[in-house]
């Protein structure tokens, strides 16, 4: 597979190939941001006037806040009509998705991540055949769609 294949599966059952389906990719800095690790939940602590400082219960696990982030992606497509049709039905399809899972391909390891769309922001058309645009997700539970580094 070429470096960068990404495979975008729909509420469990319906799977796209971003490319093929859409002319879809992901900009050179979405890695990075899809990578970035999610802030921690602070721990168990307990503040006593009878002691000095306060009490943290270092025994439970990590836990991980939910987080919102940005990707910026493109479109390329042979026209401009052609564009909007494949950018239409990619923000239909994940703005009805209960979940949208993502599996990038990259070097070879599989990376998947589960999201849910927010919104759409900074759009433009370049040419009217490439248009860069950024996607708004929440991954609610950044454990479950913790990257699975699978070959």
């Amino acid at each position: 597979m070429p470096r960068g294949y990404l495979d975008i599966i729909i509420d469990g059952q319906d799977q796209y190939d971003g490319y093929d389906d859409w002319g879809l990719s992901l900009s050179n800095g979405a890695i990075s941001t899809l990578l970035a690790p999610p802030a921690t939940k602070q721990r168990v602590s307990n503040t006593s006037r009878l002691e000095d400082g306060k009490r943290t219960d270092i025994t439970t696990p990590v836990r991980y806040e939910a987080r919102e982030l940005t990707l910026e992606m493109h479109i390329v497509a042979p026209t401009f009509d052609a564009f909007l049709t494949k950018y239409r039905s990619f923000i239909n399809t994940i703005s009805k998705a209960k979940t949208i899972y993502f599996q990038y391909n990259n070097y070879g390891k599989w990376m998947r991540f589960n999201f849910k769309y927010l919104s759409c922001q900074q759009f433009g058309v370049y040419n009217g055949t490439l248009g860069k645009f950024a996607v708004r997700f929440e991954e609610s539970n950044p454990k479950l769609g913790e990257a699975t580094m699978e070959v």
